[in-house]
């Protein structure tokens, strides 16, 4: 295979700098922890290539032929891998070569060979991540994990799924939170962050559920112990599982906090927090200030 020249690297390391401001594919059981690898440890598993929201399909894929790779890393669009040509295809990695990328920070160029083809292509990770991937064995997992199983989204509403052949843009379809619905199909999304959509069936409508499987091609501070579905969904009946209180789950639905309730209800009824400070006993939502003693919610102060 043809090899990028170090003085390459080191510009491609210049570009990241000035651009940035320095800044074995195996199915598991569904009771296996997924893999989560690292971009050093990717060499020899296989990536599927995404979809791409349809604003960005022309411009194709931002990893790039060995032999443009140059041109393509310096901002050349031209060589970009085409969208129609490479989604849903997959890619072994073949090499993985660090590079430094400012502030003591490593990145990597990520050699891949397209299976069906034997295309070659190099694609350069921004904060550990290589945009457009999955790796396969996520998808691999999360249909053997979900499909035909019920499962118990945290949110309030979905998005619809596409119906071809007509003119119209899916609706959102609501849900109640915590609420049983079915894993009819598993494939590749369009966002980097939850690249795996399942498709529940809800009272008769399909929509759409995005998860990532693994913490693999995240971004490293992202990572935590949990596996990342599970800010998605529970598996679990969380109104059997829980034993929490009518009167709870309807404020929850409702979107209500108040003090006495717990972290883990808080994110249910409001999500994630915008911010956390004093080792996770402060949350901020907005103008809302939220004081915790251990897990119980103490205090709502309204800020600036």
């Amino acid at each position: 295979m043809k090899r990028l020249h170090l003085k390459n690297i080191l510009l491609f390391s210049l570009i990241l700098i000035v651009g940035v401001g320095g800044t074995a594919l195996a199915a598991v059981s569904s009771e296996a922890t997924p893999a989560n690898l690292p971009t050093e440890q990717w060499k020899g598993n296989s990536f599927t290539f995404l979809a791409l929201p349809a604003d960005k399909q022309a411009a194709g894929y931002d990893i790039f032929p060995v032999g443009q790779a140059e041109q393509g890393f310096a901002g050349d669009r031209s060589v970009r891998s085409s969208y129609a040509a490479h989604v849903g295809k997959e890619a072994v990695v073949t090499e993985i070569v660090s590079f430094p990328a400012g502030y003591n920070q490593n990145e990597y160029l990520v050699y891949l060979t397209v299976k069906d083809t034997g295309e070659k292509l190099v694609g350069r990770t921004m904060r550990g991540q290589l945009d457009g991937l999955v790796l396969t064995a996520d998808l691999v997992n999360a249909k053997e994990q979900f499909l035909g199983k019920v499962v118990y989204p945290k949110f309030r509403e979905l998005s619809g799924v596409y119906v071809p052949g007509t003119n119209s843009m899916p609706e959102t379809v609501a849900v109640a939170i915590g609420s049983p619905a079915t894993v009819v199909d598993v494939y590749t999304g369009n966002q980097n962050q939850e690249p795996i959509w399942l498709i529940l069936s809800v009272n008769g409508e399909k929509a759409i559920l995005p998860i990532a499987y693994s913490w693999t091609n995240m971004p490293v501070n992202s990572w935590t112990q949990n596996p990342p579905w599970q800010d998605a969904l529970f598996t679990e009946d969380p109104r059997v599982s829980f034993g929490w209180s009518l009167d709870t789950w309807n404020k929850i639905e409702r979107g209500i906090v108040e003090e006495g309730m717990t972290k883990g209800q808080i994110r249910l009824s409001w999500g994630k927090p915008v911010s956390t400070e004093e080792d996770d006993t402060v949350w901020i939502y907005g103008t809302k200030k939220l004081g915790f003693t251990g897990e119980i919610l103490h205090s709502i102060e309204t800020i600036e």
